[in-house]
């Protein structure tokens, strides 16, 4: 997995179109465009290092205690990687089986 495979793909991100105002006061309006592109890039870089540092401490917490993984501990281990869709999604499974 590469961090570019993690870009942009989470349900809480989302696009915000400015407005475009026309002011008519006889000067010359400059419209500048800043790229984002390397901010995003960037942003995605950590998240995406983050949610490894997360997982990898998971594991070798779990590998030093040497105890079974819970639902519980995985619903806390995707939120806090920064995957709560993930974790809505376990929670959701768990409670469908649990009223079964």
């Amino acid at each position: 997995m590469h961090w570019k495979d993690a870009m942009i793909k989470s349900s809480e991100f989302h696009w915000k179109k400015p407005l475009v105002e026309n002011v008519e006061d006889g000067k010359l309006d400059v419209i500048v465009n800043i790229p984002l592109t390397g901010l995003f890039e960037k942003q995605a870089k950590r998240a995406f290092t983050h949610g490894m540092l997360t997982m990898l401490q998971f594991n070798v917490k779990k590998a030093e205690e040497n105890s079974p993984i819970d639902i519980s501990d995985l619903f806390k281990l995707f939120t806090d990687c920064g995957l709560p869709e993930i974790a809505k999604k376990i929670k959701k499974e768990v409670s469908c089986e649990q009223a079964d």
